[in-house]
């Protein structure tokens, strides 16, 4: 009978732990994985998988929808990319299904509004505001916390930071939990954490940093996440941050996915945590 009922317990114990959620090395929780929802005509979840067991604890795809399917246990942030009729048409409701397959916990704003090209939604500010309160305000009353539109570190006065005062002076009623900055440049770890410094003294709120890289031939990817990590890691107020991107490296570019796809870049161990 001893035996019997040890057999049984170990095998629910067994059963049990197929059944959870992933586990995650420890961490942060602030590390998140932005990945596109196609890429290259794949569906640019499937490289997610490569990140189980890490410590990523969120994730995002540009979108309110994932291709395909993602790795387990993972928070998904939605995105309204932009105010164009392919985002709003379906947003309500793409956020509703998300809410029943995965968490979600927070929602991201406009992404790259300030840009023309590169991903940017090139969003004036009045319009931005008005699609804002129309779709993305309304969910804070469901218990969402809201982010900001993000921005790039343009330095011109209709981009960045000063896109984003004016935005958010113009957005009169709107919740905004966290502000959100995109960084690229030289893979100079100074210069990286003297424009976050910049961006949180400027807006007082807590700061997702939802795409950040080094530009091609522009220095050690590797290298350079190596030095930020630990002042990410450890800043109180950087609450959350993703590397672009979770896809394979190409054209040059560093991502943390090796060039084959079958695996993690070097990039990519140092992010995962491994």
């Amino acid at each position: 009978m001893v035996q019997t009922s040890v057999l049984l317990a170990l095998a629910a114990f067994t059963g049990l732990m197929e059944a959870s959620p992933i586990s995650r090395r420890s961490g942060s929780g602030k590390r998140g994985l932005a990945f596109p929802k196609q890429f290259k005509g794949q569906a640019g979840s499937q490289w997610t998988k490569y990140f189980a067991n890490s410590q990523v604890s969120w994730m995002y795809d540009w979108e309110a929808v994932i291709d395909g399917e993602a790795v387990a246990g993972v928070e998904y942030v939605p995105l309204l990319h932009s105010n164009q009729d392919w985002c709003t048409s379906g947003w309500a409701s793409n956020v509703a299904a998300a809410r029943q397959k995965y968490t979600v916990e927070n929602i991201l704003s406009f992404n790259e509004p300030d840009q023309v090209g590169g991903g940017g939604s090139n969003v004036p500010v009045d319009q931005a505001v008005i699609a804002h309160q129309k779709y993305i305000q309304p969910l804070a009353s469901q218990g969402l916390k809201i982010g900001s539109p993000a921005v790039t570190n343009g330095g011109e006065d209709h981009k960045g930071i000063s896109y984003l005062k004016n935005f958010m002076a113009a957005c009169q009623g709107c919740q905004f939990d966290f502000v959100v900055a995109h960084w690229y440049g030289t893979a100079n770890a100074d210069e990286f954490i003297s424009y976050l410094k910049r961006f949180h003294d400027t807006f007082q709120k807590p700061v997702w940093v939802t795409e950040f890289g080094v530009n091609p031939g522009q220095g050690d990817a590797n290298a350079f996440l190596k030095a930020v990590l630990p002042f990410l890691d450890s800043t109180e107020w950087i609450h959350r941050y993703a590397y672009h991107m979770a896809a394979p490296d190409t054209d040059g570019k560093s991502y943390l996915v090796n060039s084959a796809g079958n695996g993690l870049s070097a990039t990519g161990v140092t992010y995962a945590g491994f």
